[in-house]
C-alpha cells in the first residue's frame, strides 16, 4: 500500500529535522559543517546563522521534553520514518528503532484501526487535501495499547505526487479513558432517569428560596397533572401547590431541621393537583449546603401516599379510638431496580436504600443474590406467570404485590411497579422498576377484615363461651401473637377466672387459672391501663413466663361503664415485643367485644 498515516510539519531551520534526530550530530558538528565563526564574525550573516542554530537547538529541546512526538514518514507501505523526535521514548521506542527501518510506523498501529487509517488517508490524498487528522490506537513497545491523535501535513512534489507526511502524534489515552467513564456515567444516568420516570417517585431539586422554586423535576410529575416545564419555568412554585393548612407546618419543620444542622428532612402533607384535587405525599429530602454550611438547595423525592392515607383513615374510624391511635405511617421509600430478563432476574443496578430490607447493593450487583432468590417461595410462581403474561401481551409495564424475604429472613409485602424494556427487535432485555414496602398497608387491611368478621360472628350468638372462643381465634390470626387468655371477674366469689385460653401449657394454666380479686397476683393481670412490658410483672410471675418461653406480652383491660370487668391477655413465643399496630388492634378489639360480653355476663350474674 502506498497510502499511509500522514503526519506533522517540517521546520525551515538550517539542517532540518533529520539533523535534530542524529544522535551523533550535535551542536559542535553543526559548527563544523558551516563556515567558521571567525570567517563571518562581525557580519550579519554570521549573526543570523548563530541565531538560527540556537533557535533550532531550543526547538529541539522543547519538542523532546513535550508530549508531542514529531514524525516525517515516506509515502510507502507501512510508512517508514525518515525522522522522529527523541521523545518517541514516551511509547517505549528509540529513534533508532524507526530510522533504521526495524520498526515501520504501520506495524505499531492497532490492527483493527490500520485499515481505517489507510482508507481515511487515501481519501484525503484523492481529495487533494493539504492535511490529515485522525484518532486511533497504537502499541507501545511494551505491548500496551495507547490512543493517539495524529495531525499531519501531506507533502507533494512539483508534479503533485505525495512524497512524505509530516506530522505530530499526541498521546490522548487519559482523555479517552475519561470519555469512556463519562459515557458509562451518562448511560447509568439514562437508566436511572427511565426508572424514576416510570415509577411513582417524583424527583425534585428546589432552590432555598421562598416557596422553593424548582430547577429540576422528573417527567413523572405528570401524575399530578403538571409538566416539568410548569415548575422549571417558575410558572408554578412548589410551595404554592402545598395545601394552605399544611404549608406553615412544612415550613416550620424544615426550618427546625436546618437550624439543627440535619442533613435530611422527611414530612407528609397534602398537595393540590393541577385539576384541584387533594393528594397526600411523603417527601424525603436531602439538605444541601455549601462550604460555609449555608443551605443552597434541597434534593428530594415526593411519593403519592393517598391510597395508604385513605386506608389509615378507614382503620381509625373502624377502631373507634382515634385519639389513642398514632398514625400508622411507613417511611415511604421506593427502592429502584434494574433487572436482566434472565432466570431469577439478576440485578444490574439497585439503589442504596435496599438496606431497609437488610441487604447491601453489593449483595445483588455481585450476583451473590438474585432477585428471584428473595421472593417468597409461595409467591414466586405467580410473579413469574404474571410477568410472563405481561411480556407475551407486549405490555409496557407490570404491577404486582407479593412477599419477599428480608436479610434477617422476615417476610415483607412489597408493591412492584416495573417498566418492560425492549430492544429494536422488540425482545425484552431488562425490567426497570420500583419496589415499595406495603407491609403495614396489607396488615391494616387484614386487621380491618378480622374486626369486621368478628363483629358479624359475635352478633350471631348469645353464648358467652362461644364469644370468648371467637375473640381468641380472631386475635390469634395476627402473625405476632401465638397464645392468649381471657379473664373475667366473678362477683359472687370475688375472684378473677381464666375463662378461655389458647397456646398455653396445662401446667402454666393451672398456676394462673384463678386469683382472689384483691390478691397481688390478680393485680398483675387486672390492670387499669394496657401493659406490654415483661418487666411489669413480679419475680414469681416473671419466672413462670420465662419457663413458658413467652417473649412478649399484651394485657388489655375490658372496661364497661367505667369498671374493669375482665382483661384480654396475649403473648408471643417468637417476637420480643408486640408491634404498635398490633397493640392498637388489640385495644380496639377490647373496646369492640366488651359491648357483647358485658350484657351476657350481667345476665349470667342475675341467673
Amino acid at each position: 500500500m502506498k497510502t499511509s498515516v500522514s503526519k506533522s510539519f517540517r521546520t525551515s531551520l538550517p539542517g532540518g529535522w533529520k539533523k535534530m534526530n542524529d544522535k551523533n550530530a550535535g551542536y559542535e558538528e553543526k559548527k563544523n559543517r558551516y563556515p567558521d565563526s571567525a570567517d563571518v564574525a562581525g557580519g550579519e550573516r554570521g549573526k543570523a546563522f548563530h541565531a538560527a542554530l540556537e533557535r533550532e537547538e531550543a526547538l529541539k529541546t522543547i519538542i523532546n521534553n513535550s508530549q508531542v512526538v514529531v514524525f516525517l514518514w515516506k509515502n510507502e507501505e507501512k510508512w517508514p520514518a525518515e525522522f522522529v523526535s527523541e521523545n518517541v521514548v514516551n511509547f517505549g521506542y528509540t529513534v533508532e528503532d524507526f530510522i533504521s527501518g526495524r520498526v515501520l510506523y504501520g506495524d505499531i498501529i492497532y490492527p483493527e484501526d490500520l485499515n481505517k487509517v489507510g482508507e481515511e488517508l487515501q481519501k484525503r490524498i484523492l481529495m487533494g487535501a493539504p492535511d490529515f487528522s485522525m484518532e486511533y490506537r497504537i502499541f507501545s513497545k511494551a505491548g500496551k495499547i495507547r490512543w493517539v491523535n495524529e495531525r499531519s501535513f501531506i507533502e507533494r512534489d512539483q508534479e503533485g505526487k505525495v512524497t512524505h507526511f509530516q506530522g505530530v502524534v499526541l498521546d490522548i489515552t487519559e482523555r479517552k479513558r475519561s470519555e469512556e467513564k463519562l459515557k458509562k456515567a451518562l448511560e447509568m444516568q439514562k437508566v436511572l432517569t427511565a426508572v424514576i420516570n416510570n415509577s411513582p417517585a417524583v424527583v425534585f431539586l428546589w432552590k432555598n428560596e421562598k416557596y422553593w422554586p424548582a430547577t429540576f423535576v422528573s417527567d413523572n410529575i405528570v401524575q399530578f397533572g403538571y409538566t416539568a416545564s410548569d415548575f422549571i419555568s417558575q410558572g408554578i412554585l412548589y410551595g404554592k401547590i402545598i395545601h394552605p393548612d399544611d404549608l406553615k407546618r412544612v415550613e416550620g419543620e424544615l426550618e427546625r431541621h436546618i437550624q439543627k444542622g440535619e442533613v435530611s428532612f422527611n414530612s407528609e402533607y397534602r398537595i393540590l393537583t393541577k385539576a384541584g384535587d387533594l393528594r397526600w405525599v411523603n417527601e424525603k429530602t436531602f439538605i444541601q449546603r455549601d462550604g460555609n454550611g449555608s443551605v443552597t438547595c434541597f434534593q428530594g423525592i415526593v411519593l403519592d401516599i393517598t391510597p395508604r392515607k385513605k386506608i389509615e383513615e378507614a382503620l381509625r374510624k373502624s377502631l373507634e379510638m382515634q385519639k389513642l391511635l398514632k398514625t400508622i405511617v411507613n417511611k415511604s421509600s421506593a427502592v429502584a431496580f434494574l433487572w436482566k430478563n434472565t432466570e431469577n432476574w439478576p440485578v444490574e443496578f439497585v439503589s442504596e436504600n435496599i438496606t431497609q430490607f437488610g441487604y447491601s447493593v453489593e449483595d445483588f450487583t455481585s450476583g451473590k443474590i438474585l432477585y428471584g432468590d428473595i421472593i417468597y417461595k409461595e409467591d414466586i410462581n405467580s410473579v413469574f406467570e404474571s410477568l410472563a403474561r405481561a411480556v407475551r401481551e407486549e405490555l409496557d409495564s407490570f404491577e404486582m404485590e407479593y412477599r419477599i424475604l428480608t436479610g434477617d429472613r422476615n417476610v415483607r409485602w412489597v408493591e412492584e411497579r416495573t417498566y418492560i424494556q425492549r430492544d429494536n427487535k422488540n425482545t425484552v432485555t431488562h425490567f426497570q422498576g420500583i419496589v415499595v414496602d406495603v407491609t403495614e398497608r396489607k396488615e391494616a387491611r387484614e386487621m380491618l377484615e378480622i374486626q369486621r368478621e368478628l363483629s358479624i360472628a359475635l352478633s350471631s350468638t348469645w353464648n358467652l363461651q362461644a364469644m370468648l372462643n371467637l375473640i381468641l381465634d380472631s386475635c390469634l390470626k395476627i402473625r405476632e401473637i401465638d397464645a392468649g387468655g381471657i379473664y373475667l371477674k366473678d362477683e359472687l366469689l370475688d375472684q378473677i377466672n381464666l375463662v378461655a385460653h389458647r397456646g398455653l401449657s396445662s401446667d402454666f394454666v393451672e398456676k394462673i387459672y384463678a386469683y382472689r380479686a384483691d390478691s397481688p397476683e390478680a393485680k398483675q393481670v387486672w390492670t387499669e391501663k394496657p401493659v406490654y412490658k415483661l418487666s411489669f410483672f413480679a419475680e414469681e410471675m416473671a419466672g413462670m413466663l420465662r419457663k413458658e418461653k413467652i417473649t412478649a406480652v399484651a394485657v388489655i383491660p375490658m372496661k364497661h361503664r367505667g369498671e374493669v370487668i375482665g382483661s384480654l391477655n396475649f403473648a408471643s413465643h417468637t417476637v420480643d415485643r408486640i408491634p404498635h399496630n398490633v397493640r392498637n388492634f388489640l385495644e380496639s378489639i377490647a373496646l369492640q367485644v366488651v359491648n357483647y360480653i358485658a350484657p351476657i355476663r350481667i345476665e349470667a350474674d342475675f341467673i
